[in-house]
């Protein structure tokens, strides 16, 4: 049972590692490319949290009416955890040699040229194995953030290196630092 659990949260959440990921030596240069979260653990996560309010529901069946709340809260808890792995995996950021274009179910959407481009941090953190890819605009904000689960992040970095962007290799920086230059 410990395995089973284990296993879910793995999925759910993911396990932090002390070596944080690095950009491949041998990376080539790709004109145009798709920055995505992994389908594949999107949709485990999305199904694991789909049997997880499916047991809580039945369980609100069974159990007595003082309980029945806190059932309840576990499944709009799950629930919540739900619409974001749904909107994580409706991410899309569309990469070619001219511009950049993030969206969600794409509606929600950013565009930003390469040419308006100032600046890209990559940015490790202690005790987290992903990294922060964040693109910076002429005017010191960080208008994408990308992360090193999702894949082709890399191809980024590689775009803007052959592009003559500054990349800037970073450590431990909070949220409020990584939103401006």
């Amino acid at each position: 049972m410990g395995h089973i659990v284990e296993l879910i949260t793995e999925l759910l959440f993911g396990l932090a590692k002390n070596k944080p990921d690095k950009m491949p030596d041998n990376i080539s240069y790709n004109p145009c490319f798709t920055v995505s979260h992994p389908v594949k653990k999107t949709i485990a996560r999305i199904v694991a949290t789909l049997i997880i309010i499916a047991v809580f529901a039945l369980l609100l069946i069974i159990v007595d009416a003082d309980t029945q709340i806190l059932y309840v809260i576990f499944i709009i808890l799950f629930g919540a955890l739900l619409i974001l792995s749904l909107i994580t995996f409706s991410f899309r950021c569309y990469v070619t040699e001219q511009h950049i274009k993030k969206n969600y179910w794409g509606l929600f959407s950013k565009h930003i040229e390469w040419d308006n481009v100032s600046c890209i941090r990559v940015v490790e953190q202690t005790n987290e194995k992903s990294v922060i890819v964040a693109i910076y605009n002429k005017d010191g904000k960080c208008v994408i953030d990308l992360n090193t689960d999702m894949d082709n992040v890399w191809y980024v970095v590689k775009m803007a290196e052959s592009k003559n962007i500054t990349v800037k290799h970073e450590k431990d920086l909070s949220l409020k630092q990584i939103s401006h230059l």
